[in-house]
């Protein structure tokens, strides 16, 4: 990230959780100024707490003035996304990017799973237990029903204290991870930044070495993280 982001730049980390990143930042880059945006109220609390400006958001729109940022990161966010709003936040991102800003970004790749549809094994299991919804459980609308928060982690828990008789299942179902719904596959990461940026990059991450490895062109690849660099030059 630090070959991207320069001391004295103007910082956004869109989903910035509990400020790791923000104060990442503040420490090998004292100089930036740094804000984040969250979704949930108590993270922004946290991160508030922490010193780092921070504003509420659910939903794609960011409440700020167009070309405030020098860069922009958002780390293991838009697999949170629902599909219809990836576009319209990709396009808030440009807005609020300065000229010749960057972006700097990661994501989990699942290339070969059919966009990891976790709704309809979810949905199966909690119908059938009355107390979270039974026959009128709905698939997530939004970002707020995926998001790892402290709603969606405690799910697995409260199911397993509820239907015990359905342990096994339980815990089967949750072992992927139903809060990451909208998996981006490495092709797929290149269509959208090339869609809203001049420049793309793209690197992997692999789990067994920890090593990012620079990629030349979008194709197969079965690496643990993208990792994204968008650059603008309007």
């Amino acid at each position: 990230m630090d070959t991207y982001v320069r001391p004295g730049m103007k910082v956004l980390d869109v989903g910035c959780g509990d400020g790791q990143h923000l104060e990442y930042l503040a420490t090998s880059l004292p100089k930036c100024d740094l804000f984040g945006t969250e979704i949930s109220q108590i993270r922004v609390d946290r991160v508030n707490k922490k010193g780092f400006a921070c504003a509420k958001v659910d939903g794609p729109r960011l409440p700020f003035h167009d070309r405030s940022f020098d860069a922009i990161v958002f780390f293991e966010v838009i697999e949170h996304i629902p599909e219809a709003d990836v576009d319209l936040l990709l396009r808030e991102i440009t807005r609020v990017l300065k000229r010749n800003g960057v972006v700097v970004g990661s994501t989990p790749n699942y290339p070969i799973k059919r966009y990891y549809d976790f709704s309809h094994r979810i949905l199966s299991l909690l119908r059938r237990i009355p107390a979270f919804g039974g026959s009128d459980a709905k698939p997530p609308q939004s970002a707020s029903e995926t998001y790892p928060n402290e709603s969606t982690t405690s799910l697995p828990k409260e199911a397993r204290r509820r239907q015990p008789w359905l342990i096994h299942k339980i815990d089967r179902l949750f072992a992927d991870d139903p809060t990451h719904q909208f998996f981006c596959s490495f092709n797929r990461i290149y269509r959208l930044g090339k869609s809203h940026f001049q420049d793309v990059e793209l690197f992997t991450t692999f789990e067994a070495t920890a090593k990012t490895v620079a990629i030349s062109s979008p194709t197969k690849f079965f690496s643990h993280k993208i990792v994204f660099v968008f650059k603008s030059c309007n």
